[in-house]
This record gives C-alpha cells, sequence and structure tokens, in this order.
C-alpha cells in the first residue's frame, strides 16, 4: 500500500463545516462535483513528503485531526493567500537541483530516492503545487491538504 497526498480548494465557508466534524473530510473530497465538493485539486501523490518538505508554504496551516487519513492539514483563505504569494517566489529548478544535490539530506522522506532519481516529474508536480495555490488564492478559496 502507497501514502498517496493531495490538495483540496474548497468554498472558505465549507471549510467551516470540515473544522468542526473532521471526520466528513473523506466523504468531501470523494464527493462528485457538485456545490459541496471540492473546486479543485492538485495530487502529489507519493511525493507528499518532499512536497511538504520543499514548499513548506503550501502546508504552512492547522493540523485537523480525527479526519481517518494519515495526515490533514488545512489552510483558511488568508492562509492560502499568504502561500500563494510566498510560492509564486520560489524556483523550483533551484529546490529541486537542492534536493538531488544532497540526498542524504533528504534520506528520511518518504519515497526520496525514487523522487530524486525522477527529478524532472518532481519539478513538473512543485510548479503544479504553485499554479494550484495561484488559483486558489484567485478564488480566495480554503485548501485541505489530505494524506491517505
Amino acid at each position: 500500500m502507497s501514502i498517496g497526498g493531495a490538495f483540496y480548494a474548497l468554498d472558505r465557508y465549507r471549510l467551516r463545516a470540515l473544522v468542526i466534524d473532521p471526520s466528513t473530510v473523506p466523504g468531501f473530497i470523494r464527493s462528485p462535483a457538485g456545490p459541496d465538493s471540492p473546486s479543485d485539486s492538485h495530487t502529489v501523490e507519493q511525493a507528499w513528503d518532499v512536497v511538504r518538505t520543499l514548499l513548506p508554504e503550501a502546508v504552512d496551516g492547522e493540523t485537523l485531526d480525527e479526519t481517518g487519513g494519515l495526515g490533514c492539514i488545512y489552510l483558511t483563505a488568508a492562509h492560502v493567500e499568504r502561500a500563494a504569494a510566498r510560492l509564486a517566489q520560489r524556483d523550483v529548478q533551484a529546490l529541486v537541483g537542492q534536493f538531488t544535490g544532497e540526498p542524504a539530506k533528504f534520506a528520511e522522506l518518504y519515497r526520496a530516492r525514487a523522487w530524486q532519481d525522477g527529478a524532472s516529474e518532481l519539478a513538473g508536480l512543485l510548479e503544479g503545487v504553485k499554479r494550484f495555490f495561484a488559483g486558489a488564492a484567485a478564488r480566495r478559496d480554503a485548501v485541505v491538504f489530505y494524506i491517505a
């Protein structure tokens, strides 16, 4: 069984309901398209740990317990706006270069070796996170980062 992570954008008012009842998070992220489902999502698959380490701005929110997953962090619309601004300043190629150039420093991350060997794929995932946050900030969405 592999561990995967994804970001989910949602209406900032919908976030309040998830915080009140965290057990509803899995159903929310798996709901079909509609007014109560995520407005956008971006999977980072098994690179969740690497993304969390290289782009800490993307997970600079509050921990949400009792979701049934391995981890869940939520970011309010204000958090998302700040994260998007900081992420826009990050140079993905420099981050990937650091990650692949210092493998021992990142060896304890989940599947680090696979992402060091697939650096171009990792760069694409990191760029995708930046685009996801830019879109969520433009919509004034909140974000849930869920690891299952």
